[in-house]
This record gives structure tokens, C-alpha cells and sequence, in this order.
């Protein structure tokens, strides 16, 4: 992991939001602010040189909004002079956001990138993009790196491990929950350099697809910052994976009717005629397998079912699930497999047995674990995969006719 240091980049992260075959924003972290934030980059590496045929500024650059922890009055016996000293080691340091977001990309290609701040470089990265069409690629899901620093690191390491030894993984959706307390920054900053574990040998670095969870919170809005999203436009989303897989990403923590509502089923209606895969990913679940369902359910389920969506990817409850298919609250084969519930480090919970949902042909546990969706024309093949590698469960969902 690299240390925050000077304008040295660290804590790179590709963020995909929108159409993934043609742009990303390209985001790093500072421990001084700068004067000169660039992203290099083309189709081709830079090689020893790093000359590439292209460059980006930064268009948003900014501090984190750290809340400081309030000065303490002086213990007993303590002077004025050595409360302040006491005081002046608990501030916590700055630190600086630069997003460069890159547009006309082309799809299917690999851009290799160079981060730059005032003169000092990162290593050679680089990203794939989406295709423009097909969907013969594989998209890693988990939720919940909470609070298990040690396992999240192994967990990292482990999704990395799939993209290394499954050539196609092209992104990572992460289903929320990255931290405990969403205001500190310091619990965003063991993160973002955890997060660096997921970059490949190679400099390969999966472009990740945030959703927010109940611990991302906060006023100083240190979750739109990390990822360059705009606080009151930007918590929900789709993300095209070409023109034929769409991801729509909800907000749990929202309100589910009103503007969220009236989006999710505009945005599902232009959508599910057009493309052969769509998921939606969001933090609370509506069919779990630990806690009682998201107050969300009524309003979102049955517009699932409506537009008839191919699998719903769900954290929040620290264990594995994989549902029967389901519509109109009962196991239908034409139904919606729920499947997720987090395991990207956060300690694990002991499932109720009694959930009608995951039994008779449902299933759930309590590992950590990430969900591998490999998509075909024909299939989606789901497999949770443990911190050792190993497969928990392997499911198939077959396309649905247009």
C-alpha cells in the first residue's frame, strides 16, 4: 500500500457510473494539496518513458471534509499548554481528492494510465472498458468491508485473485457498507489504501461500481467525495456494461418513494425492452436472511417485477443468501433471484433457518465471500466464492425472452 505522502498519488480507483464502454472517472488521494493534478493515458502503455498519446486534468480536486475531534478541557493536574499539546497530536492530518473524468474512450480496450500530481508519478495502471455490445465478460459483487480490517485485506487480495485467474472480470460492484462510521475520514483512509490490494500484479485495476450503505453516511458527505458523486443527484444510477447488461444502482438509505421511485420505474421502463441482462444492486435487502426486510420492499419489489429484472444483489445482513426465484412476495420459476448480504471482511451472522425464501431450493450461510456473475447470451452463471477460493454455491439463471 502506498503511503500518503507529499503529492506522491495513492489510493487509486477507476469509478464507473455511466456508460462503461466510453468513459470512467480516474480518482487518486494526496497528503498535500497540489497545484497540478493530471491523468496520462492511451490505448497503449507508456512504457519506461511513460509518453502516452493523451492526457486529462483534473476537473474536481478538493480536501476530504475531515471533522475534527473536538478540543478536551485539561485533566486534573494538566497545564493549558499541555492540554493543547495533548490536543494538537489527536488533529488529523489532511488530505486531498483529485477526480479526472476521461470521456470518449473506446470500448473493449485497455487504457493504460499514469497518475501525476506536481511532478511525482504513480506506476503504469490500467482498465478495461465495457463492450459496446455482448456480454461475454464477468462482474465481481460483495458489500459489507466494514469493520474486519485483517479479512478485508485477504478479501481484497482474493478479488483480485479471481480477476487474475478469470481473464474476463472486467469490474467490481461494491454493494455498500466500505467502513463503519461514514463521517470519519480516518476509516476512509485505512480503506482507499486497503482498496489498493484489489490492483493486479500487472497494474490491472477493476473499475468499481459504488453503492451506498447505511454506515456511509454522514454530513461531510466524505462518500460523494471519495467517488465524485453529485450528493443530490447522484445516489442512485445505471451503469451500462455495453448495450446489453445494465446495472441500476439504489439507495437504501433514501426515501423509496417519491423522486427515487418515480425514477427507478422511468428508468426501468427505457431499459428492459432494450437490454438482454438487468440488475439492480442496493444495500438493505428485501428478502433476508438475518434482519427484517428493507422498508423499501413494498415500493421496489413489485416494480422488479414489473419490468421483470434478472437478479437483485443485496448486503447489509453479514451472511450468504441465495433465494428461490420470486414474484409477488412467492416462489415463482419466472421470478427474481435475490442473492448477496455482504462478506467483504465484516464478521458473519448466524442466518435464520426459518425464511421460506431459502429453503426448498434457496440457501444461505455465513462466510466471507464475493459473488462472481459470469455473463453469457444465453446464462448467468452465479457463484459465491469463498476467502480460499473455493465455490459455495454455483446457480444459473437463464435469459429471459423479449
Amino acid at each position: 500500500m502506498t503511503p500518503l505522502k507529499g503529492t506522491t498519488p495513492a489510493q487509486w480507483r477507476v469509478v464507473w457510473t455511466g456508460d462503461a464502454s466510453r468513459e470512467a472517472t480516474i480518482s487518486w488521494t494526496t497528503a498535500e494539496p497540489g497545484t497540478k493534478h493530471i491523468v496520462h493515458y492511451g490505448a497503449e502503455s507508456g512504457g519506461d518513458d511513460k509518453k502516452f498519446a493523451l492526457s486529462q486534468t483534473c476537473q474536481s480536486n478538493g480536501a476530504y471534509s475531515i471533522e475534527q475531534p473536538k478540543p478536551q478541557k485539561p485533566k486534573e493536574g494538566e497545564s493549558a499548554a499541555e492540554a493543547a499539546k495533548r490536543n494538537s497530536r489527536m488533529k488529523i492530518s489532511p488530505a486531498y481528492y483529485h477526480h479526472a473524468r476521461i470521456k470518449n474512450l473506446n470500448p473493449d480496450t485497455c487504457y493504460y494510465f499514469v497518475l501525476e500530481s506536481d511532478g511525482e508519478q504513480s506506476r503504469e495502471f490500467y482498465f478495461r472498458t465495457a463492450p459496446a455490445e455482448g456480454d461475454d465478460f464477468t462482474l465481481i459483487h460483495g458489500g459489507d468491508s466494514r469493520s474486519g480490517h485483517a479479512d478485508r485485506c485477504r478479501m481484497n487480495l482474493r478479488i483480485a485473485a479471481q480477476a487474475a485467474s478469470e481473464t474476463k472480470v472486467l469490474a467490481f460492484a461494491h454493494g455498500g457498507d466500505y467502513i463503519v462510521t461514514g463521517s470519519k475520514w480516518e476509516q476512509w483512509r485505512l480503506w482507499l489504501s486497503q482498496h489498493e490490494l484489489t490492483t493486479l500484479k500487472d497494474g490491472r485495476v477493476l473499475p468499481i461500481i459504488p453503492t451506498k450503505g447505511n454506515h456511509d453516511g454522514g454530513k461531510n458527505g466524505l462518500y460523494f467525495e471519495v467517488f465524485d458523486l453529485a450528493e443530490k443527484t447522484e445516489r442512485w444510477h445505471t451503469t451500462m456494461l455495453g448495450k446489453d447488461v445494465a446495472l441500476v444502482t439504489l439507495d437504501t438509505n433514501s426515501a423509496a418513494g417519491g423522486a427515487q421511485a418515480e425514477w427507478l420505474e422511468a428508468e426501468m421502463r427505457r431499459l428492459r425492452p432494450e437490454v438482454r441482462w438487468l440488475l439492480v444492486q442496493y444495500h438493505r435487502p428485501m428478502y433476508p436472511a438475518v434482519k427484517g426486510p428493507a422498508k423499501h420492499a413494498p415500493i421496489f419489489c413489485p416494480l422488479f417485477d414489473k419490468y421483470n429484472v434478472d437478479i437483485a444483489l443485496e448486503s447489509d445482513g453479514h451472511c450468504m443468501k441465495r433465494t428461490v426465484p420470486i414474484r409477488d412476495g412467492k416462489k415463482d420459476p419466472s421470478g427474481i433471484v435475490y442473492v448477496g448480504e455482504g462478506g467483504l471482511g465484516v464478521g458473519q451472522r448466524k442466518t435464520s433457518e426459518d425464511r421460506w425464501y431459502i429453503n426448498d431450493g434457496g440457501k444461505a450461510g455465513s462466510e466471507h465471500h464475493v459473488i462472481q456473475l459470469d455473463f453469457t447470451p444465453d446464462n448467468m452463471r452465479v457463484r459465491f466464492i469463498l476467502m480460499d477460493g473455493s465455490v459455495w454455491d454455483d446457480h444459473m439463471i437463464k435469459v429471459r425472452k423479449r
